[in-house]
This record gives structure tokens, sequence and C-alpha cells, in this order.
């Protein structure tokens, strides 16, 4: 979070709109402090719950009529809602359904086992972007998260091995010779090369 407060203010002010890619990895997918966690919340409303964005209720939804309604996640007095509220605004039908949560673990085969696995089941809580999306789509950019092992489908890969390459060249006699050095390549591989490696990748893509 900390990292990407430094580099909010250089995003937010660049004058034409951008295409951010990113390679998967768990920081890239990480979700911020106000993120859809329903297993962070408790059966009823109140208590020690964390403040959660409101979210949209999903076409994917089973009834129908709530389908794309405003999901508030606090009451208008600010009390957090828990997990039956919400999903009763949802419209589910929780007769057969009492346990908040499954202990230890929720059964692999079962969506319908406790309240928690039901509503970390939506879409609105299964698909929401990641706090480093949020960021780069709030101020109105592209961000594109790569798929995860393929190498050639991704030129972030290739411009790692360039930097790895000439890192190896040189000659370092200290750990201050080393990390001067993985400084210096990070930034110094040059730009045509960079567009080599997307339309590298690009072909790759065409390819598939």
């Amino acid at each position: 979070m900390g990292r990407l407060s430094k580099h909010k203010c250089n995003i937010t002010s660049l004058r034409n709109q951008a295409l951010f890619i990113f390679d998967q990895s768990a920081a890239h997918a990480s979700l911020g402090p106000d993120a859809l966690k329903a297993f962070e919340m408790n059966k009823g409303n109140g208590d020690k719950q964390r403040w959660q964005w409101d979210t949209v209720i999903p076409f994917s939804n089973p009834v129908t009529e709530h389908q794309g309604k405003i999901q508030k996640m606090t009451l208008p007095d600010g009390c957090v809602k828990g997990l039956q509220m919400i999903l009763k605004e949802h419209g589910f039908d929780l007769t057969d359904i009492k346990k908040a949560k499954c202990s230890p673990v929720c059964p692999f085969e079962n969506e319908h086992c406790c309240m928690a696995h039901l509503l970390s089941k939506q879409e609105d809580f299964a698909k929401q972007p990641s706090m480093l999306e949020k960021l780069i789509t709030e101020s109105d950019h592209y961000c594109i998260l790569l798929p995860k092992f393929h190498c050639k489908l991704n030129p972030i890969e290739m411009y790692w091995g360039w930097c790895k390459y000439c890192y190896r060249q040189l000659p370092k006699k200290t750990f201050q010779d080393a990390k001067d050095a993985a400084f210096k390549y990070l930034s110094a591989c040059p730009t045509d090369d960079i567009h080599h490696f997307i339309n590298c990748a690009r072909r790759f893509m065409s390819a598939y």
C-alpha cells in the first residue's frame, strides 16, 4: 500500500491515457484494505467487523430483480452489515444455511455449506479488482495483468532477461556494487528493445 501511495501522484499526473502491463504476482493481485472478503464478516450486523466498500449486485445473481442494484455494506447509521443481511439483500433463501463459516475449512464440492462460502462465490466478491488495478483504472488509465506461466506472451520476462544478462556481465566485488548494478540495468534497457519484446510477444499471441 505504501509503494502504491508513492506512485499514485505520478499516475494521476499523466497527461495522456496510458496502458500499464504487469506480470502475475501475489503483490500485483493483492486486494485493498477495504476489499470485499466474506470470510472476514460476522453472521450478524455490527460487532468487530472491517469496513468494506459498497458493491453492485452482479447480473449473474440468481435473483433477477436484484441484478444491477447497489449493495450497501453498511446501515444508514454506519453499522457494518453481516453475512446474513447481505445474502438476503442479494435475494438468497437461507432457510437451509445456518452456519456463518465452516470449521476448519469448507468442503470443496459444496458452495452452500455456509454463508461465507456462498457469498465469496458471487461475482462481485470473486472477481473484484486488485488494489493496483483499482488505482490505475480510477485514474482513467488501462491495466492488464498477464496470464501466469506464459513467458512467451509476457514481454516483461524478456525485459527481465535483458536486465539479468547485462547485470551478469559486470564484475561486482561488494554487495553495494551488486545493488548499484541492479538499479543501473533495471532502467537501462533501450526503448527500441522494449518495443521489440512487445512485438515479439504479440506475434506469439497471434500464433496461438
